[in-house]
């Protein structure tokens, strides 16, 4: 029988190597960007290390705007006015997969028309975005090399996804160095969605060779070089991290997510959105495993055995995850297009055992 089509893409040009950021000023000149904004993580600004990796004509930049964690719709909008009022030419990011998102946001409406939730689903822009250039700092969400963004809109049962072709970067610099001053938590948290992100394209229906090749590498780098990034924060360690993490989106984003993240699709669940996926890892590798090709069941076999040698429980802590969030977790999986391209198919019941499983605190009733 034959198959579905499918399709591959990777718009963003990539660059790599510890001290890649040097190539900056360059990226600027050849996008001709002369009054960019800069979009960057507020906690990075606030702790002075954009002064530590980057040149003043870049610090000093007119148009600042400073992301949140999980930025909402009035972010982007405060953000686009910045960048309208100083007549930006381009964005530069500097952050995680929050600051990435509020930076797409701006360069998608600083050339088209209305508001940002006019362009929620496929496919809506009507003009290619400003010129944007990346550089994440952490290894988790991979959003430098992804055409899509997400904002958190409180009171929604699932998050704003603006999904289009055009919307990725044109360029991301991946230079580990960045990582050697994040602190550990917020590293961790990233890591466990980079490895969300791999398991996901894996059991994915969607899945092809190419996208395996890229899943299956990252996913077998991130089990073996986090423990020395983390702990030791080893420059190395930390460039092979980074460069896993964007492979890990390649994948994902062309096969499309599953079960872990139509759970975690509700913005009201005050947990980070790392943290969350990696809560979920195990229990839903068990969940797929009857189906999972017997090559990713070696490389899942690993997660539990990492989760230890770093110390880190691999289960939601008691009282996180209480029947109201458990209800807002199940209804935002409901219907979404995740949870049904996961190789399993799975029931509300069967994704509230999943939680439970995951060290969830809700009662039988649920």
């Amino acid at each position: 029988m034959a198959s579905p089509n499918r399709f591959y893409a990777c718009e963003t040009r990539v660059v790599t190597g510890l001290g890649c950021l040097s190539q900056l000023a360059s990226e600027l000149q050849h996008y001709k960007l002369t009054n960019p904004a800069l979009v960057v993580d507020s906690g990075i600004a606030n702790a002075g290390l954009l002064e530590k990796w980057l040149p003043p004509e870049i610090t000093n930049l007119p148009a600042k705007i400073l992301a949140p964690m999980n930025p909402d719709l009035e972010s982007v909008r405060k953000g686009i006015e910045v960048a309208k009022k100083a007549h930006c030419d381009g964005v530069v990011i500097v952050g995680g997969g929050s600051s990435i998102c509020l930076g797409k946001a701006v360069a998608i409406c600083l050339v088209n028309p209305g508001d940002i939730l006019e362009y929620e689903g496929n496919e809506k822009m009507v003009n290619l975005p400003v010129p944007t250039i990346c550089v994440p700092t952490t290894a988790g969400s991979g959003s430098e090399v992804s055409r899509v963004l997400v904002l958190h809109e409180h009171g929604r049962p699932t998050e704003v996804i603006v999904r289009a072709m055009g919307a990725e970067p044109r360029v991301a610099l991946l230079d580990g160095n960045v990582l050697l001053s994040c602190p550990k938590k917020p590293m961790l948290d990233a890591a466990l969605d980079a490895i969300t992100h791999a398991c996901e394209s894996l059991w994915s229906r969607r899945r092809t060779l190419i996208t395996d090749a890229l899943a299956e590498k990252a996913l077998e780098t991130l089990i073996n070089r986090l423990p020395a990034a983390l702990n030791d924060r080893d420059p190395d360690a930390c460039q092979d991290l980074m460069e896993a993490s964007s492979a890990a989106n390649l994948a994902c984003g062309n096969t499309g997510l599953a079960l872990i993240h139509a759970l975690t699709m509700s913005p009201d669940v005050p947990l980070p959105h790392g943290y969350q996926n990696g809560c979920l890892l195990l229990a839903v590798a068990k969940f797929n495993r009857s189906l999972m090709d017997p090559r990713h069941q070696t490389l899942v076999d690993q997660l539990e055995p990492l989760f230890k040698k770093i110390g880190w429980p691999g289960l939601y802590s008691t009282n996180e995850i209480d029947d109201h969030n458990a209800f807002l977790m199940v209804r935002a999986s409901t219907g979404n297009p995740f949870r049904s391209n996961n190789i399993r198919a799975s029931s509300d019941q069967e994704c509230y055992e999943i939680l439970r499983t995951s060290g969830a605190s809700i009662s039988a009733a649920a």
